[in-house]
């Protein structure tokens, strides 16, 4: 499928009102959950991160692991925080699919029925990353370079999850200013099919889910350097090509994992990047909220002081924005954090400690959106 027939094929689509219809449905839709409107809440959170989210119009959650639900504590928090649930893992491509011709959604089921059980709304996390393309479809890309494998995967994923999921990260970290000139990420999509992959995703996530909103998820934006700077500026380039061409994409991920390590963070290079992004009419969510600290020899008490002074700063120039109507942290509790495995101590960039005790930055994420 090339560029201009996945383009003419969409927008006739449109214009017959076929997409809202979805009637390419897996086989598989049914299996494991069953279809239902998307929650709002179907429990009261009165107090909480939620709730204070809420009041300006916004929604807090979390990354969540399905065998991280058998967690008490973090099924408590969750109740009591959270207004949405992402899938950590389980649903990106190498963990739905490991080898070709079957796809294994028990882990991905699992999350989405604690989300509607729980009266939660489900972020669908990641369609299209370059680390998490399974072998066997890698290859395949590569030795044919056809646009209908990546569509296939769209397809069995969203249409199983159309009826659960309100927001979609299509595409996750495209950007690479040190890769080549466009500042694209030299990954196996880029090889495959060249810079319009990008717009052939959204169109494609397009077909699937057309209410649904449509997202790219990008890190490295927060701090003072040339290279976020350039990051920074790639992206808004990016998404003014998305929008001049009439790509269906509706708002922007901003992952901040915040980093101690290098120093403050660039609030106008934030400010700005932010205003762009309203400027052209989208969405902000920030989706993978946590910090890594520079010093863990520090007493605890100063530790937390830090990651929450770090937290409350970043978030005090987004919320400025009202277009910016989420906020998701990569976890909920330092135990369960992606950092641990990469830190020589435990990290303690997350609301909670491992033992589910509420740390100062839990405290300064409900000032920010109070």
């Amino acid at each position: 499928m090339n560029r201009r027939d996945l383009i003419i094929g969409a927008s006739a689509a449109i214009a017959a009102g076929e997409l809202a219809a979805c009637s390419a449905v897996d086989e598989t839709h049914t299996a494991g959950i069953s279809p239902q409107p998307m929650p709002k809440s179907s429990i009261q959170r009165t107090s909480g991160l939620s709730s204070a989210a809420s009041r300006s119009g916004r929604y807090f959650g979390t990354a969540v692991q399905a065998a991280g639900l058998n967690d008490s504590g973090l099924r408590a928090a969750l109740n009591r925080d959270c207004s949405s649930i992402t899938p950590e893992w389980a649903m990106k491509w190498d963990a739905l699919a490991p080898s070709a011709g079957s796809y294994r959604f028990d882990e991905m089921d699992r999350v989405a029925d604690f989300a509607g059980r729980h009266g939660l709304a489900l972020r669908g996390h990641t369609l299209l990353w370059h680390k998490s393309v399974p072998t066997w479809a890698a290859g395949l890309i590569a030795r044919t370079r056809e646009w209908q494998h990546v569509e296939t995967h769209f397809q069995r994923v969203m249409t199983r999850y159309a009826s659960r999921v309100r927001e979609w990260d299509v595409i996750n970290e495209p950007i690479e200013p040190n890769d080549n000139r466009s500042g694209l990420r030299n990954n196996q999509f880029l090889k495959a099919f060249g810079p319009d992959y990008i717009e052939w995703a959204f169109w494609s996530a397009h077909k699937f889910a057309p209410q649904a909103r449509k997202m790219v998820n990008e890190y490295g934006l927060e701090y003072r350097s040339d290279y976020e700077g350039q990051r920074r500026l790639t992206l808004l380039r990016l998404l003014e090509r998305l929008k001049k061409k009439g790509v269906p994409i509706d708002g922007v991920g901003l992952q901040a994992h915040l980093d101690l390590r290098k120093g403050a963070l660039d609030h106008n290079g934030i400010y700005g990047m932010v205003r762009d992004i309203t400027a052209m009419g989208l969405k902000v969510v920030v989706t993978e909220l946590d910090v890594v600290e520079a010093d863990t020899g520090l007493p605890l008490q100063q530790r937390d002081s830090l990651v929450a002074d770090e937290t409350r700063r970043y978030l005090d120039i987004v919320l400025q924005f009202p277009n910016v109507i989420g906020i998701n942290t990569w976890g909920m509790n330092d135990g369960h954090s992606w950092l641990r495995a990469q830190r020589g101590r435990e990290n303690r960039g997350l609301p909670y400690d491992s033992n589910w005790r509420a740390k100062a930055m839990r405290n300064s994420i409900h000032a920010a959106l109070a």
